[in-house]
């Protein structure tokens, strides 16, 4: 059976230095209360995962503790754009062996253990997985070997990541499975619906 592990990608909670979309709406102390929820929303979702959870920061804040729990291992992203980023986390966390991978970011409060199942599932059949989000990006992606191309040429934060990574996956004549579509915590907007609807 393939090791699974999560990574999930963060953000030292700094005021001006998280949500900047959301902030321009209702302030950066706002902003940062947020995603301090959301920080917390991805705790408590993620730990009842049976499998290695490993927290890439951007930088590491004092005290992981009180955002991850002892089961959760840190580390530092590398530098470079996102892609870059989550290619060398990648990168690390498969050590030239084979694995049922997934990265997540800090986002999407609306991910269920469940999902994730379903993702290491799907990489028995694909392989790749990807959460599609509302915005044309993506919640979620997975592989079970370690392929960087995937995030080669992305133009991050638009609306094309999605179906970018899809056709250069197709392109290279690899398979891919799709989960359910979800939104992203970016707007007061998305903010206000997940509140609405928790």
């Amino acid at each position: 059976m393939l090791e699974r592990k999560l990574i999930i990608f963060a953000k030292q909670p700094k005021l001006g230095q998280v949500k900047t979309r959301l902030a321009h709406a209702v302030g950066n102390p706002k902003a940062l209360e947020v995603y301090e929820e959301l920080l917390q929303l991805t705790k408590s979702i993620t730990s009842k995962l049976g499998v290695e959870k490993i927290v890439y920061w951007d930088q590491l804040p004092e005290h992981t503790e009180l955002y991850f729990g002892n089961e959760f291992s840190h580390a530092i992203q590398s530098t470079g754009d996102l892609g870059i980023k989550m290619a060398s986390a990648f990168q690390n966390e498969f050590s030239n062996e084979k694995g049922k991978i997934l990265i997540i970011g800090t986002d999407c409060p609306y991910l269920k253990p469940s999902l994730f199942e379903e993702a290491y599932d799907a990489l028995d059949l694909t392989d790749f997985v990807i959460g599609p989000a509302i915005d044309g990006g993506y919640y979620l992606l997975g592989m079970k070997e370690y392929h960087p191309f995937v995030f080669e040429n992305i133009p991050w934060s638009t609306d094309s990541v999605l179906p970018l990574t899809l056709q250069t996956i197709q392109s290279k004549k690899f398979t891919y499975s799709l989960l359910v579509t979800l939104n992203d915590i970016d707007t007061e907007d998305d903010w206000k619906e997940w509140k609405r609807n928790r």
